[in-house]
């Protein structure tokens, strides 16, 4: 379920995204070319389903967000109001002393003045405990906003980033590699006739078995690695300061963690293995065409066999 008015990405802008990564490739936009990015790019930018409760937290976040903005702008608007009305009263009265000599007059002046600086100072004193709960107000909702991203960024299954959470941290990494000048790199497994063991054993043993090999990639990844679930069966691996013979080293030791790693159901040994598409980050590369070569690899890996590892040119 996608929230009522949320933007989506129409075929169009699909079609359009995809001639605009071919011409900054290079590539020629052929039907063969174009279909694989079309597809490509419409799965990536493809919106993640979320319950009622999730999307609910979202939006009362969002309203809090709106109550507190409403309540600022009010306050700054009077305390504004008040300060201009005591300064015109100040100015007023600074002219009449400046001009008389009257003693009456004189009194009747700085108690206009006792009052106006009274009302002043009486309103920046509500205006500072207003802002004051204000802050505490938007460090509560700062607190949940970091929850709530972390729900919606996160798969709930396996505990790893799902699409929208690598949108934001493809975009982090690319960014924070061209700073450095530091590698990056990708890999996208595919779980090896994953049907069949849904098909043998029923998908609540087939959500096991995912769980299960993403506890042996969490295992092997380092901190500063990303996991995500890409899609159904697939997982993808997002490798800062690693270069291609990185992340090499990085899938072989994990095919010999997931190998000394088995997955049991009621006695049975259910075989997990797995196809790998990788590449590294061309200069000059942004991140979505990095994870459509890692893709087109993986492919390739499937074509050519069971358990096999394919890196792109």
């Amino acid at each position: 379920m996608t929230p009522p008015n949320a933007p989506t990405l129409t075929p169009s802008d699909i079609a359009r995204i995809a001639l605009k990564r071919l011409a900054e490739l290079g590539l020629p936009p052929t039907p063969e070319n174009y279909t694989k990015f079309y597809n490509a790019i419409a799965a990536i930018k493809s919106p993640t389903d979320k319950s009622d409760e999730e999307l609910k937290s979202a939006y009362q976040v969002l309203f809090r967000v709106s109550d507190v903005l409403d309540g600022m702008a009010e306050t700054s608007d009077m305390l504004l109001a008040d300060l201009t009305r005591g300064g015109e009263v100040m100015s007023q009265s600074l002219d009449v002393i400046r001009g008389t000599t009257d003693r009456k007059r004189l009194e009747e002046v700085l108690n206009e003045l006792i009052e106006s600086t009274d009302s002043v100072c009486q309103t920046v004193t509500a205006s500072h405990d207003d802002l004051k709960e204000m802050k505490q107000a938007i460090e509560k909702i700062q607190t949940d906003l970091a929850i709530n991203r972390k729900t919606l960024e996160q798969d709930p299954l396996t505990g790893a980033l799902n699409r929208q959470g690598l949108e934001h941290m493809l975009s982090k990494e690319v960014k924070r590699a061209r700073r450095a000048s530091h590698p990056l790199s990708v890999a996208i497994l595919d779980l090896d006739e994953f049907k069949q063991v849904n098909d043998r054993h029923g998908h609540l043993v087939g959500d096991k078995v995912l769980v299960h090999f993403a506890s042996v990639l969490k295992a092997v990844l380092r901190e500063s690695d990303t996991l995500v679930r890409y899609g159904g069966e697939e997982f993808l691996l997002l490798l800062p300061e690693t270069t291609g013979d990185g992340a090499r080293f990085l899938i072989d030791r994990l095919r010999q963690v997931n190998a000394k790693t088995p997955f049991f159901h009621q006695a049975s040994h259910i075989d997990i293995r797995f196809s790998t598409g990788a590449a590294q980050l061309k200069p000059e590369e942004n991140g979505h065409a990095m994870l459509i070569r890692a893709d087109e690899a993986m492919y390739r890996a499937k074509h050519a066999g069971r358990d096999q590892v394919v890196f792109a040119e």
